[in-house]
């Protein structure tokens, strides 16, 4: 997941539902004290993850002419390493890349007969991403800024098309936006929507609805202002607030 999406990536809880939690983005620098995420992975480094047989990999890469197999080194021009990893018929088992300055820069290993996690790691050596699969699908991500702060969480459920958590941060840790499955059975879930400064703006729960793949607000909605002052509370029915 690109710095770009994770930046501008916020539950929106104020509209009469929802919108398919894929598409629930909207930007967060406009209101909120973003910190540093720094650089994007470099092309060349991230290029290795097209490789990972795990994933179920399409790419091959080839050494001599043949599919490359076993220890396989990559250098920089300074001959610093950049790559080393285990390859079998010309596809990563596990590997690690490391930034220009030595330090790491990602790692993949394999858990098992099934899962696997790969971890990405800023310039300063503090851990930037982890990402956890179970055959190859991603369960669970979180990012984080440079200083080490969470940046946003999620996970995913193994078989229906949702988030079961979605939470994402500021700067300083704080609070934009949290989604919890709080009730698997009914599918429902609580979210909260926080103003800067980690205040609580709005807090309520909302059912996916597998026919319109969305969710929608339910029951009743607290809305509060900066001060954190009760303003008013909504009931809503199927997504719509019930006079």
């Amino acid at each position: 997941m690109t710095k770009a999406i994770l930046f501008v990536l916020l539950v929106m809880l104020l509209g009469p539902h929802i919108a398919a939690q894929d598409d629930a983005l909207v930007s967060a620098e406009e209101h909120f004290p973003v910190g540093d995420a720094g650089p994007d992975p470099a092309p060349d480094l991230l290029a290795y993850d097209r490789l990972i047989k795990a994933h179920g990999a399409d790419s091959v890469r080839s050494c001599n002419g043949f599919p490359c197999t076993g220890w396989v080194e990559d250098h920089y021009p300074d001959g610093g390493l950049k790559h080393r990893g285990y390859y079998d018929s010309g596809q990563l088992v596990t590997f690690k890349n490391h930034h220009p300055n030595g330090s790491l820069e990602r790692e993949f290993k394999v858990q098992g007969t099934s899962r696997s996690i790969l971890r990405t790691y800023h310039i300063n050596g503090s851990l930037r991403s982890e990402t956890r699969y179970s055959k190859g699908e991603v369960t669970s991500y979180e990012d984080h800024y440079v200083n080490g702060i969470v940046r946003y969480q999620e996970e995913r459920h193994p078989k229906r098309p949702y988030y079961t958590r979605m939470d994402l941060f500021d700067g300083q840790g704080r609070p934009i936006s949290l989604l919890e499955l709080v009730d698997a059975r009914n599918e429902v879930f609580e979210q909260q929507e926080f103003h800067p400064g980690g205040v609580l703006k709005c807090q309520g729960q909302a059912r996916f609805d597998p026919v319109r793949g969305d969710t929608q607000r339910i029951g009743i909605w607290k809305i509060h202002d900066p001060d954190g002052t009760l303003i008013r509370e909504d009931r809503y029915i199927d997504g719509k607030i019930h006079r």
